[in-house]
C-alpha cells in the first residue's frame, strides 16, 4: 500500500484527485492526509511520513518547488499536479519527474501510478529533485541540465553540451561535444518538445541539431549543415525556410 499525501490549495482539486484514487486504486494507494499551503504541507510530511506526494506547482503565493527547498531531504516519490504553466512543466520534464495536468484525467493518473510502481529508487528520486531545483532556481539561468534514461540507468547532461540528436525509431541517439554518444529510450519528438526553446532545431525527420554547433551551411534544394564535430546533415526542403529564419535570429 502506498501512503499518499495531497498538497493543493484548492479543495475541489483535492476532492477530484481523491475521488479518482478511491474506486480503482483503493488496494494500491491510501490517502493519509491533505494540506492546502506550503507550511501545512511541510508539517504533514514530517508527521505522516508519506511514500508519495501529489504536489501542486502553484500553492497560494508559493510553489511546490519552495516546499521541496524547505525540506532537509526528499525520501518520497512525487507526482506534480498543475494547470498548464510552460516554465514549470518544462523544468519538471527536464528532471524526468511525472506530472498531471488539471483537470486530472483518470487514464493519465493510472499511467503515472503504473510508472511509479515500476521505478522504486529513492536515490534516483533525490537526484531528480536536485536537478529540478537547480533548473528552477533562476528562470534566466543559461546553464540548464536534463536527465535522460539510458539502458544502464540515468545520465545528467548539460543542454549546452548536446550537439545533435538522431532518431532510431523509438529510441534517440544523443551526440555530445566530448565525442560521447548515448542511446535513450525516448523518441526524437520528445526531445524536440523539450529542447526547441534552447536553440535546437529539427532540420530533418531524423535529426535535431543544436544551432550553436553549426559550422557552415551549404545551399541546395534544402541544403545541408556541417556541425563542429564534422557531421554533415541534410536540411529537409520543407524545413529550409524556417531553419534559415531561425539561424538569422541567433
Amino acid at each position: 500500500m502506498i501512503k499518499a499525501l495531497i498538497i493543493d490549495d484548492e479543495q475541489h482539486c483535492i476532492d477530484r484527485l481523491a475521488s479518482l484514487l478511491m474506486p480503482s486504486h483503493e488496494k494500491m494507494v491510501e490517502i493519509i492526509g491533505t494540506a492546502q499551503s506550503v507550511e501545512e504541507g511541510i508539517k504533514a510530511i514530517a508527521l505522516l511520513d508519506p511514500d508519495l506526494i501529489f504536489l501542486d506547482v502553484q500553492i497560494n503565493d508559493k510553489t511546490g518547488f519552495d516546499l521541496l527547498r524547505s525540506l532537509p531531504e526528499v525520501n518520497f516519490d512525487i507526482i506534480f499536479t498543475t494547470a498548464y504553466e510552460k516554465f514549470a512543466i518544462q523544468a519538471i520534464k527536464f528532471s524526468a519527474i511525472d506530472y498531471l495536468l488539471k483537470p486530472i484525467d483518470e487514464e493519465d493518473l493510472n499511467v503515472a501510478l503504473l510508472k511509479l510502481s515500476n521505478e522504486k529508487s529513492k536515490k534516483i528520486t533525490s537526484e531528480k529533485i536536485d536537478l529540478l531545483l537547480h533548473n528552477t532556481h533562476k528562470r534566466n539561468d543559461t546553464i540548464k541540465k536534463i536527465i535522460v534514461p539510458t539502458i544502464s540507468g540515468f545520465e545528467f547532461l548539460e543542454i549546452a553540451n548536446i550537439v545533435r540528436c538522431q532518431s532510431e525509431i523509438n529510441y534517440t541517439t544523443i551526440y555530445l561535444n566530448d565525442k560521447q554518444k548515448l542511446v535513450v529510450a525516448k523518441t526524437l519528438k520528445e526531445f524536440e518538445e523539450l529542447l526547441s526553446d534552447y536553440s535546437f532545431f529539427r532540420v530533418h525527420n531524423s535529426h535535431l541539431i543544436n544551432l550553436a554547433f553549426i559550422k557552415s551551411y551549404n545551399k541546395g534544394k534544402g541544403g545541408s549543415v556541417k556541425l563542429s564535430d564534422g557531421t554533415e546533415i541534410e536540411v529537409s526542403s520543407r524545413r529550409k525556410d524556417e531553419f534559415l529564419k531561425k539561424v538569422a535570429t541567433l
